[in-house]
């Protein structure tokens, strides 16, 4: 199942690589144009270039929050675990005392007459 799997992933990032190459070897992407970016104007280069840059901005800064919240995340569950785990150690030792130590309660009431 898992071959099946990677062959899928294989075949759909293929798929999509060659509609980019397609995309982009078209003439309007090989325009060369200058962005102007607030006060800045860049030098003249081709629109793929703008398109593909943006592309890769956008999976560096999703994998960016991504490592983030991982690492967030993998921290709070250590904490809960070695929680737990202190937690399972006192009920442990809570039921290895055996019964004829533990003391019964008192009832509440008053049973004097």
């Amino acid at each position: 199942m898992a071959f099946v799997k990677w062959i899928a992933i294989f075949l759909v990032s293929f798929a999509v690589a060659f509609v980019i190459i397609v995309t982009f070897s078209q003439p309007e992407f090989q325009v060369r144009v200058s962005a102007h970016l607030f006060a800045y104007q860049t030098r003249a280069l081709p629109v793929w270039a703008y398109v593909a840059g943006a592309m890769g901005l956008g999976l560096l800064a999703g994998a960016a929050v991504s490592l983030y919240y991982n690492v967030v995340l993998r921290a709070a569950i250590f904490k809960k675990d070695r929680r737990i785990k202190a937690l399972e150690t006192e009920l442990h030792a809570t039921q290895a005392i055996p019964e004829k130590f533990v003391t019964p309660q008192e009832p509440a009431g008053d049973d004097s007459f």
